[in-house]
């Protein structure tokens, strides 16, 4: 049952607990700025219901929640914000924590963490149900088990225990802090969901290297690829990850993009090329994004595809090779290589921050919109009719 709906690009303030069963639904539709709900605590009461059970001063419970659940919590895409989640009821929450007004040594221990992390920019990735996955601080520390369990039940509370947001991310400060996405200036915590840019080559695609075009799951560190340059550079690390689709929170955002033969110019592709919608072709000059190609006859997701299993290939810079004949990017660190299985570390930066280092730091200018981006849909617009025309 839906209580409250928040419409795309709109703001809704919660100051008491929602009648229990009840839940707040995001109405994100992906083409305007995500919404925000805020969290409050004020004189009219608090967002959360608290309850904490305290033993020899430590935390053995702790529940916080806010009557019901957030449903329909959805990242952003380029250029366009996603849903947020402001808490201005951190004090409240952590409130519960003080024992005979004395803090708690777990408590202690919380605020000079989180504080530092909120001082370095850091951020705390919490996994739908409340887990804490991982930290990115200037100086990282580990969280004790009490510790998580503070965060894991703020976390709860407003997602509960079913995967409604894929590595939300919980920036907790107990300064108050401008709200650039917001009509209320200051802000304790906020939750962003974190869907990474995610430009990855699918199974089975052929990359050209010294030894002739080869299947990507094929290659190892140390095999030399050809660059759009034509210079020959070793394969510094790969990345694989395997997407289950239907399971993600957002399908569109993995389902892999297909480029059948010739629809990008004569011989691009040599045959059917299958990446990421993330994943940038290198045309006119520019890098373009595949999902910013689709004309669903020529380029299109594959809707039938349950199960993805996506590669990336490494060199030692961001550069241009070939897949299947056709120039794409290699892959470029923006934060996001905890998404790859294999990677040691499974931290992953915010989107906006990956998004300003994909633009900064890339080989070549990202082309996302504007009459550059028009133009060469127009080009590959009259490729598709000539092909038509052909097969007639």
């Amino acid at each position: 049952m839906t209580n409250v709906t928040i419409a795309a690009s709109g703001t809704y303030t919660l100051s008491a607990p929602l009648t229990n069963g009840t839940n707040i639904e995001f109405l994100n539709d992906g083409a305007a700025a995500g919404g925000v709900l805020i969290l409050t605590d004020n004189a009219q009461g608090s967002a959360f219901n608290i309850t904490t059970q305290i033993t020899s001063g430590t935390i053995s419970g702790y529940g916080a929640n806010i009557g019901g659940g957030i449903l329909n919590f959805q990242p952003g895409s380029y250029g366009i914000a996603g849903d947020q989640i402001t808490i201005q009821a951190v004090a409240d929450l952590f409130a519960s924590l003080f024992v005979g007004g004395t803090l708690n040594t777990d408590y202690n221990a919380l605020v000079g963490d989180i504080s530092e992390a909120a001082q370095s920019g850091g951020q705390i990735v919490v996994l739908p149900g409340g887990t804490v996955d991982g930290l990115s601080f200037t100086n990282p520390f580990t969280l004790d088990a009490a510790q998580k369990l503070v965060i894991g039940e703020v976390a709860g509370a407003l997602f509960g225990t079913a995967a409604t947001a894929d590595h939300a991310t919980l920036d907790i400060g107990f300064g108050t802090r401008v709200n650039p996405n917001s009509n209320t200036p200051f802000v304790d915590a906020i939750f962003t969901t974190n869907v990474a840019i995610n430009p990855c080559f699918a199974a089975g695609t052929r990359i050209l290297t010294t030894r002739g075009d080869v299947a990507v799951e094929a290659l190892a560190v140390g095999d030399v690829v050809i660059t759009h340059a034509g210079e020959e550079q070793p394969i510094m690390w790969i990345g694989r990850r395997e997407v289950e689709i239907d399971a993600h929170p957002r399908p569109e955002s993995v389902r892999p993009v297909v480029i059948e033969p010739e629809a990008l110019g004569d011989g691009m592709p040599a045959r059917r090329l299958v990446v990421s919608p993330d994943h940038a072709l290198f045309i006119g000059g520019v890098l373009v994004p595949a999902k910013e190609l689709l004309n669903w006859t020529t380029i299109r997701q594959d809707n039938a595809a349950a199960r993805v299993l996506y590669y990336h290939v490494e060199l030692a810079a961001h550069d241009v090779i070939f897949a299947e004949g056709t120039p794409v990017e290699t892959y470029l660190d923006t934060g996001h290589r905890g998404i790859f299985d294999n990677a040691e570390d499974h931290v992953v930066a915010l989107p906006a921050v990956m998004q300003q280092r994909r633009e900064a730091e890339g080989c070549a200018p990202l082309c996302l919109g504007g009459p550059e981006l028009a133009e060469i849909r127009r080009k590959i617009a009259a490729r598709q009719v000539g092909i038509r025309l052909a097969a007639r």
